[in-house]
Protein backbone atom coordinates (compact mmCIF):
# COMPACT_ATOMS: atom_id res chain seq x y z
CA UNK A 1 0.00 0.00 0.00
CA UNK A 2 2.86 2.36 0.87
CA UNK A 3 4.48 1.81 -2.52
CA UNK A 4 1.13 2.36 -4.27
CA UNK A 5 0.63 5.65 -2.41
CA UNK A 6 4.11 6.83 -3.37
CA UNK A 7 3.41 5.95 -7.01
CA UNK A 8 0.18 7.97 -6.96
CA UNK A 9 2.00 10.96 -5.45
CA UNK A 10 4.69 10.73 -8.09
CA UNK A 11 2.06 10.75 -10.84
CA UNK A 12 0.28 13.72 -9.31
CA UNK A 13 3.42 15.76 -8.60
CA UNK A 14 3.49 17.62 -11.97
CA UNK A 15 -0.17 18.60 -11.58
CA UNK A 16 0.31 19.71 -7.98
CA UNK A 17 3.28 21.79 -9.07
CA UNK A 18 1.26 23.31 -11.90
CA UNK A 19 -1.58 24.10 -9.49
CA UNK A 20 0.85 25.94 -7.22
CA UNK A 21 2.19 27.87 -10.15
CA UNK A 22 -1.31 28.85 -11.27
CA UNK A 23 -1.59 31.30 -8.38
CA UNK A 24 -0.10 34.56 -9.66
CA UNK A 25 2.68 36.50 -7.96
CA UNK A 26 1.94 40.11 -8.84
CA UNK A 27 4.61 42.76 -9.20
CA UNK A 28 4.50 46.40 -10.35
CA UNK A 29 7.12 48.32 -12.30
CA UNK A 30 7.39 51.97 -13.32
CA UNK A 31 10.14 52.82 -15.77
CA UNK A 32 10.88 55.71 -18.13
CA UNK A 33 13.66 57.07 -20.33
CA UNK A 34 14.52 60.68 -20.95
CA UNK A 35 14.32 62.04 -24.47
CA UNK A 36 17.83 62.97 -25.65
CA UNK A 37 17.07 64.48 -29.07
CA UNK A 38 14.33 64.81 -31.68
CA UNK A 39 15.57 62.16 -34.12
CA UNK A 40 13.05 59.50 -35.28
CA UNK A 41 12.65 56.40 -33.10
CA UNK A 42 11.20 52.92 -33.59
CA UNK A 43 9.23 51.50 -30.66
CA UNK A 44 8.02 47.90 -30.42
CA UNK A 45 5.52 46.84 -27.76
CA UNK A 46 4.52 43.26 -26.92
CA UNK A 47 1.95 42.39 -24.30
CA UNK A 48 -0.04 39.20 -23.92
CA UNK A 49 -3.05 39.58 -21.62
CA UNK A 50 -4.59 42.22 -19.38
CA UNK A 51 -5.59 45.87 -19.68
CA UNK A 52 -3.70 48.21 -22.01
CA UNK A 53 -3.77 51.99 -22.12
CA UNK A 54 -1.55 53.91 -24.58
CA UNK A 55 -1.59 57.69 -24.94
CA UNK A 56 0.64 60.67 -25.85
CA UNK A 57 2.56 62.84 -23.42
CA UNK A 58 4.13 66.29 -23.56
CA UNK A 59 6.85 65.26 -21.09
CA UNK A 60 10.45 65.05 -22.36
CA UNK A 61 10.32 61.24 -22.33
CA UNK A 62 11.03 58.61 -24.96
CA UNK A 63 8.56 56.49 -23.01
CA UNK A 64 6.93 56.19 -19.62
CA UNK A 65 5.66 52.71 -18.73
CA UNK A 66 3.74 51.21 -15.84
CA UNK A 67 3.38 47.43 -15.62
CA UNK A 68 1.48 45.16 -13.28
CA UNK A 69 2.42 41.58 -14.09
CA UNK A 70 2.66 38.04 -12.76
CA UNK A 71 6.37 37.37 -12.35
CA UNK A 72 5.78 33.61 -12.54
CA UNK A 73 4.57 33.93 -16.12
CA UNK A 74 6.34 36.95 -17.57
CA UNK A 75 9.26 39.31 -17.13
CA UNK A 76 9.28 43.02 -18.01
CA UNK A 77 10.86 44.33 -21.20
CA UNK A 78 12.45 47.77 -21.53
CA UNK A 79 15.41 47.50 -23.88
CA UNK A 80 16.78 50.52 -25.72
CA UNK A 81 19.40 50.56 -28.47
CA UNK A 82 20.63 54.15 -28.71
CA UNK A 83 22.69 53.52 -31.86
CA UNK A 84 19.80 51.87 -33.76
CA UNK A 85 17.21 54.19 -32.16
CA UNK A 86 15.13 51.15 -31.31
CA UNK A 87 13.16 50.39 -28.12
CA UNK A 88 11.35 47.20 -27.04
CA UNK A 89 8.76 47.44 -24.26
CA UNK A 90 6.17 45.27 -22.53
CA UNK A 91 6.33 41.71 -21.23
CA UNK A 92 8.20 38.57 -22.24
CA UNK A 93 6.52 35.24 -21.40
CA UNK A 94 8.36 32.58 -19.44
CA UNK A 95 8.07 29.59 -21.74
CA UNK A 96 8.43 26.87 -19.08
CA UNK A 97 5.47 27.97 -16.96
CA UNK A 98 2.23 25.97 -16.80
CA UNK A 99 -0.45 28.28 -18.27
CA UNK A 100 -3.32 29.48 -16.13
CA UNK A 101 -6.85 28.40 -16.98
CA UNK A 102 -8.52 31.42 -15.38
CA UNK A 103 -8.95 34.68 -17.22
CA UNK A 104 -9.31 36.56 -13.93
CA UNK A 105 -5.54 36.38 -13.53
CA UNK A 106 -5.01 37.83 -16.99
CA UNK A 107 -7.50 40.60 -16.37
CA UNK A 108 -5.48 41.79 -13.38
CA UNK A 109 -2.42 42.53 -15.49
CA UNK A 110 -1.94 46.08 -16.74
CA UNK A 111 0.18 48.07 -19.15
CA UNK A 112 0.04 51.86 -19.20
CA UNK A 113 2.30 53.51 -21.75
CA UNK A 114 3.00 57.15 -22.58
CA UNK A 115 4.71 58.11 -25.84
CA UNK A 116 6.17 61.48 -26.87
CA UNK A 117 4.36 63.90 -29.17
CA UNK A 118 7.57 65.69 -30.15
CA UNK A 119 9.50 63.13 -32.23
CA UNK A 120 8.74 61.04 -35.34
CA UNK A 121 7.81 57.47 -34.42
CA UNK A 122 7.45 54.09 -36.12
CA UNK A 123 5.24 51.90 -33.92
CA UNK A 124 5.01 48.12 -33.87
CA UNK A 125 2.56 46.80 -31.25
CA UNK A 126 1.40 43.24 -30.57
CA UNK A 127 -1.34 42.48 -28.04
CA UNK A 128 -2.73 39.03 -27.22
CA UNK A 129 -5.85 38.63 -25.11
CA UNK A 130 -5.78 42.23 -24.02
CA UNK A 131 -8.48 44.81 -23.45
CA UNK A 132 -6.77 47.67 -25.23
CA UNK A 133 -7.48 51.41 -25.47
CA UNK A 134 -5.05 53.25 -27.74
CA UNK A 135 -5.14 57.03 -28.13
CA UNK A 136 -2.59 57.84 -30.83
CA UNK A 137 -3.83 61.29 -31.79
CA UNK A 138 -1.25 64.04 -31.45
CA UNK A 139 1.74 61.76 -31.99
CA UNK A 140 4.06 62.12 -34.98
CA UNK A 141 3.57 58.68 -36.51
CA UNK A 142 5.42 57.79 -39.70
CA UNK A 143 4.06 54.22 -39.72
CA UNK A 144 2.21 51.92 -37.35
CA UNK A 145 1.55 48.19 -37.19
CA UNK A 146 -1.01 47.06 -34.60
CA UNK A 147 -1.81 43.39 -33.94
CA UNK A 148 -4.68 42.35 -31.68
CA UNK A 149 -5.43 38.74 -30.74
CA UNK A 150 -8.51 37.65 -28.80
CA UNK A 151 -9.22 41.16 -27.64
CA UNK A 152 -11.59 44.06 -27.28
CA UNK A 153 -9.69 46.99 -28.73
CA UNK A 154 -10.34 50.68 -29.36
CA UNK A 155 -8.10 52.91 -31.48
CA UNK A 156 -8.64 56.67 -31.49
CA UNK A 157 -7.05 59.65 -33.22
CA UNK A 158 -8.79 62.38 -31.24
CA UNK A 159 -6.40 64.99 -32.66
CA UNK A 160 -4.48 64.91 -35.97
CA UNK A 161 -1.29 62.93 -36.39
CA UNK A 162 1.59 65.43 -36.54
CA UNK A 163 3.41 63.53 -39.30
CA UNK A 164 2.51 62.08 -42.67
CA UNK A 165 1.93 58.37 -42.11
CA UNK A 166 2.89 56.08 -44.94
CA UNK A 167 0.79 53.13 -43.79
CA UNK A 168 -1.35 52.05 -40.86
CA UNK A 169 -1.57 48.25 -40.68
CA UNK A 170 -4.03 46.57 -38.29
CA UNK A 171 -4.44 42.85 -37.64
CA UNK A 172 -7.46 41.62 -35.68
CA UNK A 173 -7.93 38.02 -34.51
CA UNK A 174 -11.05 36.90 -32.65
CA UNK A 175 -11.83 40.40 -31.52
CA UNK A 176 -14.13 43.38 -31.39
CA UNK A 177 -12.25 46.31 -32.89
CA UNK A 178 -13.34 49.95 -33.06
CA UNK A 179 -11.44 52.85 -34.66
CA UNK A 180 -12.44 56.49 -34.37
CA UNK A 181 -11.45 59.62 -36.37
CA UNK A 182 -9.29 57.74 -38.83
CA UNK A 183 -8.97 60.82 -41.06
CA UNK A 184 -6.79 62.27 -38.29
CA UNK A 185 -4.27 59.46 -38.83
CA UNK A 186 -3.03 61.47 -41.83
CA UNK A 187 -2.25 58.21 -43.64
CA UNK A 188 -1.99 57.34 -47.31
CA UNK A 189 -3.07 53.73 -46.76
CA UNK A 190 -4.85 51.75 -44.04
CA UNK A 191 -4.79 47.94 -44.20
CA UNK A 192 -6.99 45.84 -41.92
CA UNK A 193 -6.95 42.04 -41.64
CA UNK A 194 -9.49 40.19 -39.51
CA UNK A 195 -10.29 36.65 -38.48
CA UNK A 196 -13.51 36.28 -36.49
CA UNK A 197 -15.15 39.35 -34.99
CA UNK A 198 -16.52 42.80 -35.71
CA UNK A 199 -14.69 45.82 -37.12
CA UNK A 200 -16.17 49.33 -36.79
CA UNK A 201 -14.31 52.07 -38.68
CA UNK A 202 -15.18 55.76 -38.30
CA UNK A 203 -13.57 58.15 -40.80
CA UNK A 204 -14.30 61.36 -38.95
CA UNK A 205 -11.63 63.93 -38.20
CA UNK A 206 -9.74 66.47 -40.28
CA UNK A 207 -9.33 65.43 -43.91
CA UNK A 208 -6.10 66.65 -45.52
CA UNK A 209 -5.60 63.98 -48.21
CA UNK A 210 -7.47 61.23 -50.02
CA UNK A 211 -7.39 57.85 -48.26
CA UNK A 212 -7.06 54.26 -49.48
CA UNK A 213 -8.41 51.50 -47.23
CA UNK A 214 -8.11 47.74 -47.71
CA UNK A 215 -10.03 45.35 -45.44
CA UNK A 216 -9.99 41.53 -45.45
CA UNK A 217 -12.29 39.79 -42.97
CA UNK A 218 -12.93 36.07 -42.74
CA UNK A 219 -16.05 35.93 -40.57
CA UNK A 220 -17.71 38.93 -38.98
CA UNK A 221 -19.19 42.35 -39.53
CA UNK A 222 -17.67 45.47 -41.05
CA UNK A 223 -19.16 48.91 -40.38
CA UNK A 224 -17.95 51.96 -42.32
CA UNK A 225 -18.86 55.40 -40.93
CA UNK A 226 -18.20 58.06 -43.58
CA UNK A 227 -18.77 61.85 -43.33
CA UNK A 228 -21.39 63.25 -45.70
CA UNK A 229 -18.90 65.58 -47.44
CA UNK A 230 -16.42 62.80 -48.28
CA UNK A 231 -16.77 60.93 -51.56
CA UNK A 232 -16.88 57.15 -51.18
CA UNK A 233 -15.87 54.50 -53.69
CA UNK A 234 -16.43 50.96 -52.45
CA UNK A 235 -15.27 47.76 -54.10
CA UNK A 236 -16.69 44.63 -52.50
CA UNK A 237 -15.66 40.98 -52.78
CA UNK A 238 -17.85 38.61 -50.79
CA UNK A 239 -18.89 34.97 -50.67
CA UNK A 240 -21.74 34.58 -48.17
CA UNK A 241 -21.82 38.13 -46.87
CA UNK A 242 -24.60 40.70 -47.01
CA UNK A 243 -23.97 44.26 -48.12
CA UNK A 244 -25.99 47.37 -47.28
CA UNK A 245 -25.46 49.76 -50.22
CA UNK A 246 -28.22 52.33 -49.60
CA UNK A 247 -27.22 55.71 -51.02
CA UNK A 248 -24.60 54.27 -53.37
CA UNK A 249 -24.73 54.04 -57.15
CA UNK A 250 -23.33 51.02 -58.99
CA UNK A 251 -20.73 51.57 -61.68
CA UNK A 252 -18.66 49.01 -63.52
CA UNK A 253 -15.81 48.96 -61.01
CA UNK A 254 -17.68 49.49 -57.74
CA UNK A 255 -20.23 51.41 -55.73
CA UNK A 256 -20.04 55.22 -55.55
CA UNK A 257 -21.57 57.88 -53.35
CA UNK A 258 -23.58 60.54 -55.20
CA UNK A 259 -20.96 63.22 -54.37
CA UNK A 260 -17.93 61.22 -55.55
CA UNK A 261 -17.09 63.48 -58.49
CA UNK A 262 -17.50 66.76 -56.58
CA UNK A 263 -16.23 65.87 -53.08
CA UNK A 264 -13.08 67.70 -51.93
CA UNK A 265 -11.72 64.49 -50.41
CA UNK A 266 -12.21 60.87 -51.41
CA UNK A 267 -12.25 57.55 -49.53
CA UNK A 268 -11.54 54.44 -51.59
CA UNK A 269 -12.37 51.20 -49.76
CA UNK A 270 -11.63 47.68 -50.98
CA UNK A 271 -13.58 45.31 -48.74
CA UNK A 272 -13.26 41.53 -48.87
CA UNK A 273 -15.19 39.17 -46.60
CA UNK A 274 -16.34 35.55 -46.64
CA UNK A 275 -19.17 35.33 -44.12
CA UNK A 276 -20.59 38.41 -42.47
CA UNK A 277 -22.11 41.79 -43.13
CA UNK A 278 -20.92 45.12 -44.56
CA UNK A 279 -22.82 48.18 -43.42
CA UNK A 280 -22.56 51.92 -44.12
CA UNK A 281 -23.42 54.56 -41.53
CA UNK A 282 -22.83 58.32 -41.14
CA UNK A 283 -19.69 59.38 -39.32
CA UNK A 284 -20.02 60.39 -35.68
CA UNK A 285 -17.96 63.57 -36.18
Amino acid sequence: MRHRALAVLALCAPFLSASAQSEPRWRSLDVSRQLRDTAPQRIKVQYDAGRVDVRPTDAALLFGMHLRYDELRASPLHRHDAEQRNTVLGLESRGNVFPTSSSRHEDSGELRLELPRSIPLDLDMEFGGAQAALELGGLALQSARLEFGAAEATLAFTSPNRAHMRELEIGVGAAEFTARNLANANADLIRIRGGVGTVDLDFGGTWTRDLEVSTRLAIGGLTLRVPDDVGLRLEVKRVAASFDHDGLVKREDGWYSSNWDSAPHKLHVRAETVIGHIELKPSTR
